[in-house]
């Protein structure tokens, strides 16, 4: 076990033009201290609660780009959508499904007008033609692995996308030949960390492994994409990666079900910049002091551990079933390290944001016995102190908590990717109509922010303009990738099925958010 004292070396690792977007987060995010010390209101010993929304409720809002209620929202708030599948993008390929993770990398003035860039994730798997390769047929396109696994290529990548002055004004492919890019981190030096959520010892044709954190620049017309993986950053089923700017570390979450922790990576590197990462570092797996192996699948609201760092060798191990003190798991290779060296048991982590200092984290499974439905979690990282700061074990609190992120006043937003039916906290089996956008209250309760509405004829559809679009209902399909603005006045966040992008408006200053 290997643990530094974080303290000594707090320090800022801004670059270039990230300095104006860290900038424009830190004062109100300061914010997020005095409210997560306001969660002490709430109870041990019990579960979160669902309450009204300080928005007020929600009903359908016809998106400005296509006319289409795709989602419901409080009165007030609107949005423009962008991005949808199959889509022509701006350098004339389609809009890639599966949208997933996204991270805003950049912010900049572009004459008067202020320009933002985000990079978004496309949770695709496999394909059983070349062409299925997310940029196939332009070169200009970076990709990791061209080969074959078995029989399949690898589909999953990233797209960038530019929003300028309240308007989508472009889109194209950034990113290929990965498997499953789910989640991920912005950098501060104008970056995105694109995840691959895979556990495999597979090789493909062309000599590459696969289960890997990548880094994908906000201008690839500049600078590629490096196809090499960050191999440090360890080889597993990952989720997000979230940076603490006052250390430099990464923090990252893995979706391997009981059979994972929450990491640290000290970078070899702390200066920051394009590339940096492949330097290398340490990553380090999350252990409760002087308890081996704790199970914290199942804490009560606003239970806390002190925790502490193990080291892991090895972070390119190959995975292998685990005997663990829950049964047999099917493990990682960091994982089986961080275990043997004490490592806490999470359920499946997901989601993971860093502000002011506490980092926050979501644990996504759900069980029937006993009944969860997820959790939120807050590290101190001054105190090392771990704190449940949500706890669902209803479906209508909270259904399977997946992405989270920090607004800049400070409030936290889930991202739901549950089960249309599930058990409330009688036990008693019920149906949900639709996934939600949720936010935490300070005392560990939840409140409803929107709902997904996508539930469309063909007809209707054509007459928007999306005939390729497949018809039905999508409302209980997950919700992403959501990430405020720096000023707080958008929310971008994706609609993962039927694969669409949307920037959220409003009076945001009527509630958490």
């Amino acid at each position: 076990m290997h643990d530094s004292d974080i303290s000594h070396s707090r320090r800022g690792v801004l670059k270039g033009g990230s300095a104006a977007v860290f900038a424009a987060f830190v004062g109100p995010i300061v914010a997020m201290a005095s409210r997560v010390a306001e969660a002490s209101t709430c109870v041990p010993g019990t579960a979160s609660t669902l309450g009204a929304s300080p928005y007020g409720p929600v009903a359908p809002v016809n998106d400005m780009t296509t006319g289409l209620p795709l989602i419901q929202l409080p009165a007030g708030f609107s949005y423009k959508s962008y991005g949808w599948t199959g889509d022509v993008m701006s350098d004339g390929l389609l809009t890639p499904a599966a949208h997933d993770g996204m991270g805003l990398v950049r912010t900049r003035k572009v004459g008067r007008s202020t320009e933002i860039v985000l990079v978004r994730n496309h949770e695709r798997s496999y394909s059983t033609s070349a062409s299925g390769i997310l940029g196939a047929g332009k070169s200009s396109v970076a990709k990791h692995d061209i080969g074959l696994t078995g029989t399949n290529y690898q589909a999953g990548g990233t797209t960038n996308l530019v929003f300028r002055d309240g308007n989508w004004v472009e889109s194209y492919a950034s990113f290929g030949g990965t498997y499953r890019n789910c989640a991920g981190g912005s950098s501060n030096w104008g970056s995105w960390l694109t995840n691959e959520e895979i556990r495999t010892n597979a090789v493909s044709s062309t000599g590459k492994r696969h289960g890997y954190v990548f880094e994908v620049p906000a201008d690839t017309s500049m600078t590629a994409a490096n196809t090499d993986p960050i191999l440090d950053m360890g080889r597993m089923a990952h989720e997000a990666s979230a940076l603490d700017p006052d250390t430099g570390y990464w923090y990252l979450t893995e979706d391997q079900g009981s059979a994972n922790t929450l990491y640290r990576f000290r970078p070899t590197d702390l200066d920051g910049g394009l590339n940096s990462l492949h330097s290398g570092g340490v990553l380090q797996g999350l252990r409760v002091k002087n308890v081996m192996n704790a199970d914290l699948r199942l804490p009560t609201l606003c239970q806390e551990f002190e925790v502490e760092w193990a080291d892991i060798a090895n972070p390119d191990q190959d995975g292998a079933t685990l005997a663990s003190v829950v049964g047999n798991v099917s493990a990682s290779g960091p994982y089986l390290q961080a275990y043997a060296n004490g490592a806490a048991i999470f359920g499946a982590t997901e989601g993971c944001w860093v502000a002011n200092g506490t980092v926050f984290f979501t644990d996504k499974q759900v069980t029937s016995n006993p009944i969860r439905a997820g959790r939120i979690w807050a590290l101190d990282l001054e105190s090392n102190v771990l704190k449940a700061i949500f706890v669902s074990n209803d479906i209508t609190v909270g259904n399977s908590p997946d992405n989270l992120c920090v607004s800049p006043r400070g409030g936290i937003l889930f991202n739901e990717d549950g089960s249309g039916s599930g058990l409330n906290a009688s036990g008693q089996t019920i149906s949900v109509p639709a996934q939600r956008l949720m936010a935490l209250r300070p005392d560990g309760s939840s409140y409803e922010f929107a709902n997904h509405n996508f539930n469309f004829t063909a007809a209707q559809l054509t007459a928007a303009g999306k005939p390729n679009v497949a018809a039905g209902n999508r409302r209980n399909t997950e919700w992403a990738g959501s990430v405020f603005s720096p000023d707080g006045r958008v929310l971008f966040v994706n609609l993962y099925t039927p694969g669409i992008t949307l920037a959220i408006t409003g009076p945001w200053a009527k509630g958490t958010l």
